[in-house]
């Protein structure tokens, strides 16, 4: 994790434990009575979620006996050592569709054991005095006989650790996380409540039980374990305790701390730690004492503790590497003894060329799960040095020694393994990642000519799955699909054509409503409107917990809830909550805002800017109903209570009239801020920085580096200058900070590199370190880049900085709040380093006339450079051979923006392998891609294409309208498909060759069908044309757009840049927010104008975003400063201000209770010494 995320997740965890110190204090209890601790906030929430997982899983819950119900005590339930058992059946009965009560004579004679098993269970545990007890009568029966019961006691459970774990003896311990369990592995992604200390023997049980549910954690709650551990060592360790005891350092220490003298990284806890060791920092690999290494490595936990893992930062997984074979084996040849103990560090092997075949067999099983840059390439390389023959079929033995990865061999050395082999190693061909031409032919060759396919065969094929045609597909029935596993395994690999016609054989004998219910959630964004409203949902029970499209979460929500919606249902919401509009925080009450705005933020990785924006709006204009002057007198508890992702949004005034009493709190809050959701060039940023520097309270040449990492996400707007101003250690940590920053502004670019440059020098001569530290600071500034040297290591980390950044990247983001730097610079050096092309030269050879000395690519080249073939030049590629073509063309054909000269080359070059286009099969095709663009009119219409599958796949190329047209046509010529017959599954599977239909076939295709198609036909990017024509049909399915709601506008995508002027002015300004981003800059600039001021002010950020510079020039001067406000660069005509000056009132609220400032003073040292090992 990066510095900042460090800081943040740390400041995090502080203000959870505050929380936790109001709401669970600890209690004095005996110590062999644990008796109940006091509920935790949100019990019921938390319980109830955990049952429906039990629901879920088909177990029935513990009948109850009646006088259960009827229960009652005058004590409250809230209060410490209280038996909340009580609870328990009003939970059970707020789940939907179940029966859970029953009179024990209703029960029968021929009841089983188990059911009678349930029921005595339930009745004993209302007599028992403590948790323990009731765990203990759960742990002896089965899962289904206690699941009910173990979600009731889970947060209880992990409620008792956190308040006594300084009092439990180990038996006790291992009873509470046994039972709590269930809890972590369900929990949200937010900063996890951990005990503020934990006994020194107890130590390594607790990190066996998080060990336990390493893989259900996020990376954040994993990296704050790790700190979290580390700071339990250091407090357990005597040497150590003077410099580690929280109250004893003062907040500004700069004592170097007890690690800076000795490591605290030995064997028994690097044991200790499991699979946490694998996020530990690269300062904390470096620390590790060679010999206390070695033991680890010897010891049995090494293995396990890199067994599932996950994918490890590069960076550390290669130190962890390179550490291990120099420091602990005799030499290259010892160390390969150690090949199958290595785990995920085997992803960081480097000579695979000195390995024979046996030991290549051993590493490429280690590889299996690798996705870290270069691990494809040592794959091949080790798959071709296990065939003997390259030109024999591959055998039984060899497909089972290369396991999942023989996704590597090509789809034509694919065809000619036989059936028999083929089925004989299904098990763990079913696991491999696989190209759809490969999935292509393994289908076919399992499949070969049945008709039909019954759901245990399409179960068995894994992820060989994509390459089964939708024409089988749709005659499958749900027989043995539904509430399968295996289903949601196979569905997620599955194309959107796959997915409809799943759903459309599996409707032949399922009610929709059992249908809908039983779905796993990777199918469910593939209903569309029509057929969900046959579902009959009509409660948020039915709701919660699945992943629904943003169009069924806004019809679902208006369905049910209409346009109001309380605090308490947004909480059950799930991802749905990307339907509640604006018109639905608008009508809450004004009590409830504050609530409201807590409950959405929860969800903020659903919600939209538009909704974000208005929320916070609908928020500070309750506030300040409520009381005039509201954040001029704000106490530490009411800013607390406001959602850092909508503080961030408070007008500019507020935020300079913010008292200073709140500072430690508004720091806090900024720490833990998203910026996202905020224009990269709005002025809140720099409000916001000002704030929080004013809030330090000193010159910035008195700020220590932890405080000024304590700043979070505001040092991404600091100013260069200011940052020069530092003291050389504090200016160190904030530059390597500003490395893991997604935006730096423009103003500040060259600033930042002159200072980086004064700093450590020119970057061509930066050290691997320093590279690793700042090297992605480099990305804002091309010409640096470009004259990076040619280092071995350079390109290994480069290509995994390009990965990284990748991996981060999401949708399609409007340039004023895009995140990340233009990566094109990075490509090209890339592709420089890597086909060994000095830059300088080609380009004088380039100008110069000379064609560049690289005579030809190669296949290991090819593969290597993935995206970066697209350039190589014309005549590079009219070099290569036939043979690298036709092995390599899987690759090539994944590039969507060649040149047409490029195409041209490559077009010829698969006329040279495999003869005219007459005589391609549907694998080639496939294989080819992108490639096809280079192909003529004629060609395309001549290609043999009869499946829709197919068509799917080279949908996504970037063909124009004659191309598509072609292509459609040649596809009716050979399948004899008539217009009248096309049915929704038809129109999802021509993808954008839906743009190719001519104006009168489009106006014949069938409107029940197109509607069931619509959400599909909307991802299409067709021509303004063939928009107009989809528009015609849309109004025919959907009626006249003024009467459009939220979840047509948002399932019709870019369809609706077919609107007229007039239909545009006719929209909702309602359902503005809800068009799909890409539609926006799809209409035509004379029609964008006809919307008025209000609904330019309605499109929200995301879409006002998307404005293009010749549409904004259309617009009049009113219209332009409404879409400012939208995108946020302006104040809202409407924006909240406060009636009084910001010394009218005297400051309300003083400071916190004790109890919580005593935690935060507390955690204020430990923040900034964790900080310093973080820097």
């Amino acid at each position: 994790m990066s510095p900042v995320g460090g800081a943040m997740s740390l400041l995090l965890f502080a203000q959870w434990v505050t929380v936790m110190s109001q709401n669970m204090t600890p209690s004095a209890l005996p110590e062999h009575n644990l008796g109940f601790p006091q509920l935790p906030e949100d019990f019921k929430e938390m319980a109830k979620q955990l049952m429906l997982k039990c629901s879920k899983k088909g177990y029935p819950p513990p009948m109850l006996m009646s006088f259960s119900f009827n229960s009652s005590s005058t004590t409250p339930l809230n209060r410490m050592g209280v038996n909340p058992i009580s609870l328990f059946p009003a939970l059970l009965s707020s789940l939907p569709h179940l029966f859970v009560s029953a009179p024990h004579s209703a029960l029968k004679a021929n009841e089983t054991a188990e059911q009678e098993l349930a029921l005595n269970l339930t009745e004993k545990m209302w007599n028992c005095t403590s948790l323990p007890q009731i765990i203990k009568l759960m742990s002896n029966t089965t899962e289904k006989c206690h699941c009910f019961m173990r979600a009731f006691v889970a947060p209880l459970s992990w409620a008792a650790v956190l308040q006594n774990a300084t009092q439990l003896d180990m038996e006790q311990l291992r009873t509470l996380l046994w039972a709590a369990k269930p809890l972590l592995e369900t929990m949200p992604p937010s900063p996890l409540v951990l005990p503020a200390t934990v006994q020194s023997s107890h130590l390594a049980e607790m990190m066996k039980f998080l060990c336990e549910v390493f893989s259900s954690l996020s990376e954040g709650q994993r990296e704050q374990i790790r700190q979290w551990m580390k700071h339990r060592v250091l407090e357990n360790d005597p040497s150590c305790q003077q410099n580690v005891t929280l109250s004893a350092t003062p907040v500004n220490s700069s004592s170097p701390g007890c690690a800076a003298r000795k490591p605290w990284l030995k064997a028994e806890v690097l044991r200790m730690m499991g699979r946490f060791v694998s996020r530990l920092t690269e300062e904390d690999v470096n620390s590790i004492p060679a010999n206390e290494l070695c033991k680890f490595f010897q010891s049995p936990e090494f293995l396990p503790s890199f067994t599932n893992v996950g994918e490890m930062q590069p960076v550390n997984g290669q130190n962890f590497y390179q550490r291990l074979k120099r420091e602990c084996s005799n030499g290259s040849q010892t160390f390969l003894n150690h090949l199958d103990r290595l785990g995920s560090l085997a992803c960081f092997y480097d000579d695979a060329q000195s390995l024979n075949a046996t030991l290549s067999k051993k590493l490429l099983y280690q590889l299996g799960n690798c996705e870290n840059s270069g691990t494809d390439k040592m794959k091949k390389e080790l798959v071709r040095k296990m065939m003997s023959d390259s030109e024999a079929p591959p055998t039984l033995e060899l497909l089972r020694s290369l396991g999942a990865s023989a996704s590597i061999l090509p789809a034509a050395k694919l065809a000619s393994v036989s059936s028999e082999v083929l089925r004989d190693t299904l098990s763990s061909l079913s696991q491999a990642q696989w190209m759809p031409a490969q999935a292509m032919v393994l289908a076919r060759k399992l499949l070969d000519k049945d008709k039909d396919i019954n759901g245990e065969t399409l179960l068995a094929m894994g992820s060989m799955v994509r390459g089964v045609e939708s024409e089988l597909l749709k005659r499958i029935n749900s027989q043995g699909l539904l509430r399968n596993q295996g289903l949601k395994n196979i569905s997620e690999k599955m194309s959107s054509l796959q997915k409809k016609a799943l759903l459309v054989g599996m409707q032949i004998n399922v009610s929709m409503p059992d249908l809908v219910k039983q779905l796993p959630d990777p199918l469910l964004p593939s209903l569309s409107l029509s057929t969900l409203d046959k579902a009959n949902i009509n409660s948020v029970d039915q709701v919660d917990g699945r992943s629904w499209s943003r169009a069924q979460s806004v019809y679902l929500l208006k369905k049910i809830f209409g346009k109001t919606i309380k605090p308490q249902q947004i909480r059950s919401l799930g991802q749905a909550v990307q339907g509640v509009t604006c018109d639905m925080v608008g009508n809450v009450n004004q009590s409830d805002a504050l609530e409201m705005a807590q409950a959405l933020a929860n969800f903020s990785d659903w919600l939209s800017r538009s909704q974000v924006h208005c929320i916070a709006h609908s928020l500070f204009l309750s506030l300040e109903k409520q009381r005039p002057a509201y954040f001029t007198n704000i106490s530490d508890a009411e800013l607390l209570a406001i959602p850092a992702l909508l503080l961030v949004h408070l007008p500019a005034k507020m935020i300079q009239g913010l008292p200073d009493a709140v500072c430690p709190h508004f720091l806090e809050k900024m720490s833990q801020a998203n910026f996202s959701s905020l224009a990269n060039n709005v002025s809140l940023r720099g409000e916001l920085r000002n704030r929080a520097l004013r809030c330090l309270g000193k010159n910035a040449s008195e700020l220590s580096p932890a405080e000024v990492l304590s700043l979070g996400p505001v040092i991404c707007e600091l100013d260069p200058t200011w940052i020069s101003s530092l003291k050389p250690s504090a200016m160190n940590s904030t530059l390597q900070a500003l490395a893991t920053c997604g935006y730096i502004p423009y103003s500040y670019r060259g600033p930042l590199f002159k200072l980086l440059i004064s700093t450590y020098g020119d970057p061509s001569g930066w050290s691997e370190d320093v590279m690793k530290s700042l090297g992605p600071l480099l990305l804002w500034n091309d010409t640096a880049l470009e004259m990076l040297p040619s280092k071995a290591w350079l390109k290994s980390y480069l290509s995994d900085l390009l990965d990284r950044m990748l991996a981060q990247a999401a949708a399609p983001t409007p340039e004023k709040f895009r995140f990340k730097p233009d990566l094109l610079a990075l490509r090209h050096k890339l592709f420089w380093l890597k086909t060994g092309l000095n830059q300088q030269r080609r380009r004088r050879e380039v100008s110069s006339g000379v064609q560049p000395s690289l005579s030809e690519p190669t296949l290991s080249v090819i593969e290597d450079l993935g995206q970066g073939n697209v350039y190589w030049s014309p005549t590079q590629l009219f070099n290569m051979t036939a043979q690298t073509f036709k092995d390599a063309v899987s690759v090539l054909g994944e590039i969507r923006n060649y040149t047409a000269e490029q195409l041209s080359v490559l077009k010829k070059k698969a006329v040279e392998v495999w003869g005219d286009v007459t005589m391609l099969n549907e694998t080639q095709i496939v294989e080819l891609g992108c490639v096809s663009q280079g192909f003529n009119e004629k060609q395309l219409q001549n290609l043999n294409i009869t499946s829709l599958d197919t068509l799917e796949l080279l949908s996504v190329c970037n063909w124009n309208q004659t191309q598509m047209a072609a292509i459609w046509q040649g596809f009716t010529d050979k399948t004899g498909l008539k217009i009248l017959k096309l049915g929704a599954l038809e129109m999802v599977g021509l993808g954008s060759f839906i743009c190719g239909l001519q104006p009168n076939q489009t106006d014949q295709l069938n409107t029940g069908e197109f509607k069931e198609a619509v959400g599909e036909i909307g991802r299409v990017l067709c021509p303004l044309s063939a928009l107009e024509c989809l528009k015609r049909k849309a109004v025919a399915a959907f009626g006249d757009p003024k009467g459009w709601g939220e979840a047509e506008v948002s399932t019709m995508g870019n369809t609706i840049a077919g609107l007229t002027a007039t239909e545009l002015a006719s929209l909702k300004s309602s359902v503005l927010p809800f068009i799909q981003q890409s539609a926006i800059s799809l209409i035509p600039p004379e029609r964008l104008v006809a919307l008025s001021v209000s609904q330019l002010r309605a499109l929200g950020p995301d879409n006002a975003a998307m404005i293009t510079d010749t549409q904004r020039q259309r617009l009049a001067m009113d219209q332009r400063a409404a879409v400012d406000e939208a995108v946020g660069l302006a104040i809202r005509s409407d924006s909240i201000s406060s009636t009084t000056s910001p010394n009218a009132m005297p400051q309300k609220g003083g400071a916190p209770e004790q109890t919580m400032f005593g935690i935060v003073t507390l955690l204020q040292p430990l923040a900034l010494l964790l900080l310093r090992y973080i820097h």
